[in-house]
């Protein structure tokens, strides 16, 4: 993580949680779709140049495509259900109005099921890190070969910050908050 990342870390605990689902979105979402595209392509490419002097590949090829896949998902559940919801309770909190209560009980569900996903890509990016050797390609390959192993190290250093930006700050903070507008609820007899 580099400085300007951590300082910006430091700020999140104050700041709107729309903020950081924005940040998220813009930032770590965007990047994830741009680079399944193209390392997805570079993966072919070197592949069928390298693929048979190079069998791993084809494991790190399976691998990232079952990522790519299950992200796909991933990025459409917190964009079109957790974050705007997340986003209503943060908003009648702020304006001190009941909150309606989502179809999935509490935030906490749908937030267990993404550490759950979160927790599983990890475990394909370490795979794919330690069939690459920790991302350094062999010595008889050629520039796009390396050029994959440097995206696909960017990929996880770039998923790695997502994930703490969810798991750590996002979900603590929206889990706390929903329980505070519960908390209201009952008080008030709504």
């Amino acid at each position: 993580m580099n400085q300007n990342s951590a300082r910006l870390l430091a700020t999140w605990d104050i700041r709107p949680l729309a903020s950081l689902m924005d940040h998220v979105v813009q930032t770590h979402h965007v990047f994830c779709r741009q680079e399944v595209t193209r390392l997805s392509a570079l993966l072919k490419e070197v592949l069928d140049k390298d693929g048979w002097n190079h069998p791993e590949l084809r494991r790190i090829q399976a691998l990232f495509f079952k990522m790519s896949k299950d992200l796909s998902m991933h990025l459409l559940k917190e964009e079109q259900t957790l974050f705007p919801y997340i986003a209503r309770v943060e908003e009648a909190v702020a304006q001190k109005s009941p909150v309606s209560w989502p179809p999935f009980g509490t935030v906490e569900n749908p937030i267990r099921m993404m550490v759950f996903e979160h927790d599983q890509t990890d475990d394909e990016l370490k795979e794919i890190s330690k069939l690459s050797n920790g991302y350094m390609p062999p010595a008889d390959v050629c520039v796009s070969y390396a050029a994959l192993y440097d995206g696909l190290r960017a990929f996880e250093e770039d998923m790695q910050e997502h994930i703490h930006f969810e798991n750590n700050l996002l979900f603590p903070r929206a889990i706390a908050m929903e329980e505070e507008a519960c908390a209201r609820r009952k008080q008030t007899g709504g």
